[in-house]
């Protein structure tokens, strides 16, 4: 017997499933509860609480956004540096055949709240390699970038001046702990 509460909408995407608004919001009625609802018990991959919205969650209930199981997440560790900024990851995945853009809220502001990581983790779960090559080829540009201008160092004209007239070395700093010196002083003598 099927519940009356429940009941199957056929489409022409997946077969969704119609549920009664107010069952719905008697077991879940909160921001707080749906998000534990959706990451405790339908594992899907979230940003933090403070992050997501309750309409991007709504979405994902729906259907209306693409959704990642914590199972598949891939995790990666996009570095700052210049170039791997997330407007530069988001603009690397928008047109992606993946449908990246699927799984971000809808609304650019809410996208502009979340987490880079979780930006980064979900370009990743989708794409894959591609992303990391991508990721890769970044942080050797940068590298190569700093290789070039760590040969010289731009100096100030009245700094630099200085700099060549003085007669300092660099050393090591040997600390001696003052109630030593009396036995270093009688064994030097």
């Amino acid at each position: 017997m099927q519940n009356p509460q429940i009941s199957s909408l056929a489409g022409n995407g997946p077969e969704m499933t119609s549920v009664n608004a107010a069952s719905f919001g008697a077991k879940y009625s909160s921001k707080r509860e749906v998000f534990r609802f959706l990451t405790s018990e339908a594992k899907i991959y979230l940003p933090s609480y403070e992050t997501v919205t309750v309409f991007h969650m709504r979405d994902i209930v729906a259907g209306k956004r693409k959704m990642i199981k914590q199972s598949e997440v891939r995790v990666i560790s996009v570095p700052f540096f210049e170039g791997l900024s997330i407007e530069k990851m988001l603009e690397w995945s928008k047109d992606r055949a993946e449908g990246v853009m699927e799984v971000f809220p809808i609304i650019k502001r809410e996208i502009d709240k979340l987490p880079r990581a979780y930006i980064a983790n979900c370009i990743f779960t989708l794409t894959g390699q591609a992303f990391q090559n991508w990721v890769t080829q970044k942080v050797n540009e940068r590298n190569a970038k700093v290789a070039r201008e760590k040969d010289t160092i731009q100096m100030d004209p009245a700094i630099a001046a200085i700099y060549m007239a003085s007669t300092s070395v660099s050393g090591k700093y040997i600390g001696v702990h003052i109630s030593l010196c009396p036995l270093i002083i009688a064994i030097l003598i």
